[in-house]
């Protein structure tokens, strides 16, 4: 099996069918592949052989589309930057990754110009939409190229790509994924994710394709589908072109739905065809999440995984959401789902023993999910295992149905007066004040305690709503050791480039002005 493979036979079958559009363009399946074998053509014309890496800085593209398409169907191994991320982590991603060759969109001209000279391994630089003295105009190097599929196609064992880690606990660490692991993928999205994918289907890629929305292209190829390449997220625009473009699925974070709906017209859900919208990489609060129920339809379904076992290893399913809105068992909602065909998931104690239904430990799973390991990290990837199982830093339990419950990350727990408690629990509960926009609970140090639980919140529009008067509303709902005990109001809470709130970032920032008050 391969992903070469699938292209082929998806242009077979559905040669003539649109496979991809953007704003002002389409290419059918036959010019796309077309389009695919040029770029991997001309790559391997300006020197580059199968094994190496080339990176790309652009955001959501067909251009980008056919990047990932090239690098896996001829053999080289891709990373995708994430084009909103610092120069300083860029320069180390492409240094540490050995990228010989960089493609990046033309509105990108000044921001690789300046960072150039540091790049110690790439000497092939292809820029869409625009050319330089030092880069190649990428529609003029694909005018000179023949369109011909590869000579040989990589193995399953071959690296098929190395994706960056947030770094928010130090430098990046390069997750290496092998074409193994991404037939793993595309397998459980057409098994358990999105197997309704059909022909007629159209998916919006409206979160960064560089990120796990990525994992929607070749899924919806296998299928014959098309898809709708955004730029960039415009909650508006977004709304619009659910409405009126027949859109049947998409990948959003959990703060994207949240804006998208408040775009969305009274009685709009009559007019959308969506049979999944996925979510994942964020808590969804349970009060939004029904919210967004009522607006989109029974069509909800969240992912979990991480880039070391992507890009979901447990699925809650449409059904799922159904059935505790019908039963009124909103703890469901605050499931990541079950266990996906192919993937073992279990709760594992530091020691390494399996623990039993309800207790709590760190999630673990194992399967064709699992990473090949980190890039020239032999310690960090030893680190996370534990025999054929991986760690992923997640706290958590399971019931005996089989959902798994994250309580947190395992970085994030905070001890207060000898009890663990993880700032999670206490958000899910905070979310039910209609006074809360958004928030972030941190652990804060204590000479009695050793920690304290503090707030990090924004309030809802026009709320006025005091610090005593949430202390006093969250006592009456938390037990002793996860009551809030200070209260700090914000205008905004920094987020990551893909929604996730920085709870490190909120953290040290406190702690700081603490220390020196």
């Amino acid at each position: 099996m391969s992903i070469t493979l699938l292209l082929d036979n998806a242009t077979r079958k559905y040669a003539d069918r649109i496979a991809l559009e953007d704003d002002t363009r389409s290419f059918s399946y036959k010019d796309f592949i077309n389009r695919v074998d040029k770029f991997g053509q001309a790559l391997l014309a300006c020197g580059l052989m199968p094994g190496e890496t080339i990176a790309c800085l652009t955001n959501n593209s067909i251009e980008l589309v056919e990047f990932d398409a090239a690098a896996a169907r001829f053999g080289f191994i891709r990373t995708m930057l994430n084009a909103r991320g610092s120069r300083e982590d860029h320069e180390y991603c492409l240094n540490f990754a050995s990228a010989k060759a960089l493609m990046f969109e033309e509105k990108m001209l000044e921001h690789v110009s300046i960072m150039r000279d540091q790049l110690e391994h790439v000497k092939l630089f292809i820029c869409v939409g625009g050319k330089t003295a030092w880069a190649l105009n990428y529609e003029e190097l694909l005018d000179r190229a023949k369109s011909k599929s590869p000579n040989k196609v990589p193995v399953s064992s071959d690296v098929h790509s190395i994706y960056f880690t947030s770094g928010t606990t130090g430098r990046p660490k390069g997750v290496m994924l092998t074409h193994s692991n991404w037939v793993h993928i595309i397998s459980t999205h057409l098994m358990d994710v999105n197997p309704r994918i059909a022909p007629d289907d159209v998916s919006l890629l409206c979160a960064p394709i560089t990120h796990a929305t990525g994992s929607l292209v070749m899924p919806h190829f296998a299928r014959g589908a098309r898809l709708k390449i955004l730029h960039q997220f415009n909650p508006e625009r977004v709304a619009e072109i659910c409405i009126n473009r027949n859109i049947t699925s998409s990948f959003m974070a959990p703060t994207m739905i949240q804006l998208l709906m408040q775009h969305m017209k009274k009685n709009s859900r009559e007019n959308l065809n969506f049979h999944s919208m996925l979510y994942g990489g964020a808590s969804f609060p349970v009060d939004r999440l029904e919210e967004a129920l009522e607006t989109f339809g029974p069509v909800l379904g969240q992912l979990y995984g991480q880039w070391e076992a992507p890009v979901g290893f447990t699925v809650l399913q449409p059904q799922d959401h159904i059935d505790a809105l019908k039963s009124g068992n909103s703890r469901l909602l605050h499931s990541c789902g079950r266990a996906i065909t192919f993937a073992d998931v279990d709760i594992m104690n530091d020691e390494g023993d399996l623990l039993l239904p309800g207790q709590t430990g760190e999630i673990v799973t194992k399967g064709g999910n699992v990473m090949l390991g980190y890039l020239n990290n032999e310690e960090a990837t030893t680190e996370i295992r534990e025999g054929s199982w991986q760690r992923t830093g997640d706290i958590g339990e399971i019931d005996s149905d089989g959902f798994v419950y994250i309580t947190d990350r395992k970085k994030d727990m905070i001890v207060t007066g000898g009890n663990n408690v993880y700032p999670r629990q206490i958000e899910e509960v905070i979310y039910e004040n209609k006074e809360i926009e958004e928030a972030c609970i941190i652990g804060i140090p204590d000479k009695l305690w050793g920690e304290t639980v503090h707030l990090v919140a924004v309030r809802k529009p026009d709320s006025i709503v005091t610090e005593d008067a949430i202390i006093d509303w969250s006592r009456e709902r938390l037990p002793t050791d996860r009551r809030i005990r200070s209260v700090e109001f914000v205008g905004s809470l920094p987020k990551s480039n893909y929604g996730k709130i920085l709870r490190k970032e909120i953290r040290d920032s406190v702690r700081s002005r603490m220390s020196k008050n």
